[in-house]
């Protein structure tokens, strides 16, 4: 390793240390160790107090400081050194004739990165013709200078070490005269050891130092025991020069080899050899170092001790060449003499699994003036092709088609590939039904065994609606954010109308369902009255109630059954939520469906390429005659190649006969549940197989939903939520552009920004309203409709209430009396309030219908306050829309009709 030179350490003043100190500073951060004269320049009086020793060691006999020379460092490090110095006031070393003090170098360093290395020509070249960066093969050895390591001279000194000055002796002697000493070697090459003198031991083996010392010593004295080690080495200078990353001069453990300095230099720069670095002595090469041997073999015998003044030149990397593709360490290689295909093959390391090994390309430049592209067969004669400098190799990957093989994949247990053989048909590969019952359909059945812990730990709750929070600029009792009454009719009534017409209002957002639920009470029922005090109708609490029953999540992943996810609020799911709510802990809901999809039995497919025109055809056939019926006119025979595809109901739509349908009926049926259905069986005779009604049923508050209808509805919603957007923005831009003022109001974009994105949370529910009349009782009124999958039928009991809300004094729920008609409910509910628009009051009937005043207007009066009122049903009355203020119209008129009269006044004066 590395050592600062063997000279003394001279006093140097402080203040003149650390202006030398400040002056370097700008070379201490570039990595660059210049010449330091050691003589103070200082006129600071060395004897004075605020002049003080740089370091703790003893003065020396040349009177210098031991700085290392120019160059990029030393093992200690050159830089390292000074800063140790300024930061801690320690010498490294302290090595002299006079003085037996020294102290221990720190080992620990901080990570030293080079900067990467720009692409040589020879990269760019090999990018050019593979489309891949290569590195130069060896440069990683030298990216980054080692984070420990330990001085040179701490290691024990191998036999055949020369000794010579500056190198410390440790003489130990016992018997009649006892003498312990560390003794450095001098100018002449001897030490003094008292009573006996000098003894000359420079130039001698370690091996043979302890016989010599033996022998001199004897002259003096007889009956002696002696111990000869050696102690701190002595430092050398050698130079680093040629293509090195940080060429110059250091100083050097007299036990440093090759590596150890090219390790500290940085080793080759990026145009420098890695394969015929010399070691220059006394100007002859006495040996030169391969790095490939220690990298791919790790072989070190060329890497030898320097000497004193020792030169390691790094000379221009020699020819190179490329290889890339499919071998395992593709990157730029340093040729060296007559290097062939099969010699750069196993420099690479070889193939790797995938690579091809029967021929390589091959691009080559030539004569400087044209560049050919061959191919090498990987052949005796091949590999023993001589490379040039610029060839490009690529190691060509193997076909990546399966030879001999048969796949099948789809809907089935084990998908993969499978030998071909001759003779070979789609029952060696589909030998039964329970083979086409796929992993995820066992997963599925295997996680409902699964046992509930005795203790879980409690689930946070959510907080409960505030009726504070606001919406679109509104809070929950009418009133918005400036203190106006808010008096369209938008959130009162229209909410009510979509959640019995078959849409939810405002219904969860996939990614954040319970926080839509819980924002869906607001906007559906957000009617409020002239004092400002909306008091929550029964309707709402029954939506708050349905939602509170939708908080409980399944475990296991498992996903709520569509009927339970949005609330259609109709009177059958009012009292399904309201039953929900009033347990204590519903748990886990228990759900019934179809595990995984099912197997299309109709279909199946092999997909086959003609090896002569390479033209894919399929020819299909029928699992269920396959499997069931052993048709041998389906099984039919493989060829190589072939892929089956077996497909599953979720692939390909089936007809509705095929199809498993799962129906459930919920609420007064004699047997609630989940059934099963044939293909020919309709909805009444399904009720008829359940049992029929309870005698409880209410037919006319019946629900009935289908998944199919709920796709239909949203997508016709979407559509619609989108016309009505660009129809907003189309009449905004045409009342810009007819204003006078130029300054649209920024509130009204923002209403109508909020009016959309109201609209685009509606969520369809599929319901199908199946027109019961109030007096439907029985199973014979139930229409007999075709069923399909997920189809869900429920039926409510018979309720004992009427709603009253919207632009009432006192919103509220009454029990139903059947001689009471429309005005008798209003009256017990204090009548219409200063705000009800009164002409467009409206009931929505327990089967989803909606009854307008409109509607019953007649010849000579309107017949609507008479109207009768059936158990469940909502009067809704709605409050008036905001119109502008009287004075408000009478300046835009007055506005208006002056402009008309200046217009007139112009054109009479034109005309005369």
């Amino acid at each position: 390793m590395l050592a600062p030179s063997r000279t003394t350490q001279a006093k140097v003043p402080l203040c003149d240390f650390v202006r030398r100190l400040a002056l370097l500073t700008p070379f201490f951060l570039l990595g660059v160790s210049p010449l330091i004269s050691a003589q103070s320049t200082s006129s600071c009086d060395p004897t004075s107090s605020d002049c003080r020793d740089s370091s703790n060691s003893g003065s020396g006999q040349n009177g210098s400081t031991a700085y290392p020379t120019q160059g990029a460092g030393d093992v200690n490090g050159s830089n390292s050194t000074r800063e140790q110095k300024a930061d801690q006031g320690t010498q490294l070393y302290v090595d002299s004739a006079s003085t037996n003090n020294r102290r221990q170098t720190d080992t620990n360093r901080t990570n030293v990165f080079f900067p990467p290395d720009p692409l040589v020509d020879m990269q760019r070249l090999a990018k050019a013709a593979t489309g891949e960066t290569l590195p130069v093969f060896g440069r990683d050895l030298f990216q980054r200078a080692p984070s420990t390591f330990a001085p040179a001279d701490q290691i024990p000194a191998l036999a055949d070490y020369l000794l010579g000055p500056g190198d410390e002796v440790l003489l130990r002697l016992w018997g009649p005269e006892s003498f312990n000493g560390q003794l450095t070697v001098d100018s002449t090459g001897s030490i003094y050891v008292p009573q006996v003198g000098a003894i000359h031991v420079a130039g001698l083996r370690v091996d043979q130092l302890q016989e010599h010392i033996s022998a001199d010593i004897r002259h003096t004295f007889r009956n002696f025991n002696l111990s000869v080690n050696l102690g701190h080495l002595r430092s050398i200078q050698i130079y680093v020069v040629g293509e090195a990353r940080r060429p110059g001069a250091y100083t050097v453990s007299a036990l440093s080899t090759v590596l150890n300095v090219l390790f500290v230099s940085g080793g080759p720069n990026v145009q420098g050899s890695l394969r015929r670095i010399q070691v220059r002595r006394e100007g002859k090469v006495v040996s030169e170092l391969d790095l490939y041997d220690l990298i791919l073999r790790g072989d070190k015998s060329q890497d030898i001790r320097l000497q004193a003044n020792d030169t390691i030149f790094i000379p221009a990397a020699g020819p190179q060449a490329a290889l890339a593709g499919s071998v395992r360490h593709p990157a730029v290689y340093e040729l060296r003499g007559d290097t062939t295909v099969g010699g750069l093959l196993e420099l690479a390391g070889g193939f790797t699994p995938t690579g091809s090994t029967t021929q390589i390309s091959l691009e080559r430049i030539e004569e400087n003036r044209s560049r050919a592209a061959m191919t090498v067969n990987l052949d005796e004669a091949g590999k023993a092709t001589v490379l040039h400098d610029g060839d490009v190799l690529f190691a060509n990957h193997i076909s990546a088609a399966y030879q001999q093989s048969v796949t099948i994949r789809g809907n089935l247990a084990n998908p993969g590939r499978f030998p071909w053989h001759a003779g070979m048909h789609l029952s060696d590969i589909i030998p039964d039904r329970m083979s086409l019952l796929t992993r995820n359909y066992w997963e599925q059945r295997n996680r409902l065994g699964v046992p509930v812990p005795l203790f879980e730990p409690l689930r946070p709750m959510r907080p409960r609606q505030q009726t504070s929070r606001t919406q679109n600029g509104q809070t929950q009792n009418g009133q918005t954010q400036n203190g106006q009454t808010n008096n369209t009719t938008n959130d009162s009534t229209t909410g009510i109308i979509s959640n019995r017409a078959g849409i939810s209002s405002l219904g969860p957002d996939p990614d954040t369902l319970d926080s839509s639920q819980d924002s869906s009470v607001d906007q559906n029922y957000n009617g409020s009255s002239s004092n400002g005090n909306n008091q929550v109708s029964n309707s709402n609490q029954r939506n708050q109630n349905s939602q509170d029953s939708q908080e409980q999540g399944d475990r296991e992943g498992l996903m709520r059954p569509p009927e339970t996810s949005l609330s259609s609020g109709s009177l059958a799911e009012e009292q399904q939520a309201a039953t929900s709510h009033n347990i204590a802990n519903i748990g886990q809901r228990n759900t019934i469906k179809i595990p995984a999809p099912e197997i299309d039995w109709s279909y199946a497919v092999i997909e086959r390429l003609d090896p002569i025109t390479l033209k894919n055809s399929l020819v299909p056939f029928n699992p269920e005659k396959l499997l069931q019926n052993h048709d041998p006119s389906q099984n039919l025979e493989l060829q190589p190649g072939d892929i089956v595809t077996i497909l599953s109901q979720a692939d390909v739509h089936v007809p509705q006969d095929e199809q498993t349908k799962f129906v459930r009926l919920e609420g007064e049926f004699k047997g609630s549940g989940v059934y099963s259905v044939s293909p020919d069986e309709t909805l009444a005779d399904l009720v008829q197989r359940a049992g029929g009604l309870s005698t409880k049923a209410y037919l006319y508050g019946a629900s009935f939903t289908r998944e199919s209808a709920r796709i239909a509805q949203q997508q016709r919603l979407d559509e619609y939520v989108t016309s009505v957007s660009i129809s907003m923005q189309r009449s905004a831009a045409i009342r810009a552009a007819s204003s006078n003022n130029a300054v649209v109001d920024p509130n009204a974009l923002v209403e109508q920004r909020d009016i959309i994105a109201q609209l685009r949370k509606l969520r369809a529910t599929g319901r199908i309203v199946l027109e019961f009349r109030p007096e439907s009782t029985g199973g014979a009124s139930i229409p007999r409709i075709p069923l399909e999958d997920g189809d869900v039928f429920r039926v409510p009991s018979r309720p004992l209430t009427v709603n009253v809300i919207g632009a009432v004094y006192g919103q509220n729920v009454f029990l139903f009396d059947s001689r009471r008609r429309v005005e008798d409910y209003v009256l017990l509910a204090g009548k219409e309030n200063p705000i009800a628009d009164r002409s467009h009051a409206f009931i929505i009937r327990a089967d989803g219908s909606v009854y307008s005043r409109q509607r019953a207007k007649g010849v000579w009066k309107n017949s609507f306050d008479a109207a009768q009122i059936n158990p469940g049903d909502s009067i809704v009355i709605p409050e008036k829309p905001i119109k502008p203020a009287f004075i408000r119209q009478f300046v835009d008129y007055s506005q208006l009709f002056s402009s008309f009269a200046l217009g007139a006044a112009a054109l009479s004066v034109i005309k005369q």
